[in-house]
């Protein structure tokens, strides 16, 4: 049985169909979207108001460790001199 050359290809076109209608799919399913969340954790959506409380705290002290350097912070300071 010899096949067409035309033939070929139009199999080889639906296979390449179904591959990009399935990937679409893909795209928004649970694990997927999880996976992105994970890769991408700059844009956080969770969390307790203490937890971002402890961020923004958290989001200080880095700040301050670019301004000062490495050293103890206000609250960290030996009082007894």
């Amino acid at each position: 049985m010899a096949t067409k050359p035309e033939d070929v290809l139009k199999h080889f076109e639906q296979l390449n169909e179904s591959q990009e209608s399935h990937e679409q799919e893909k795209e928004h399913s649970l694990r997927e979207n999880a996976l992105n969340r994970a890769q991408n954790p700059l844009h956080l959506q969770a969390g307790t108001a203490f937890d971002w409380e402890d961020m923004d705290l958290w989001a200080q002290e880095l700040e301050r460790l670019d301004r000062e350097g490495p050293g103890l912070s206000d609250k960290g300071k030996n009082t007894q001199e």
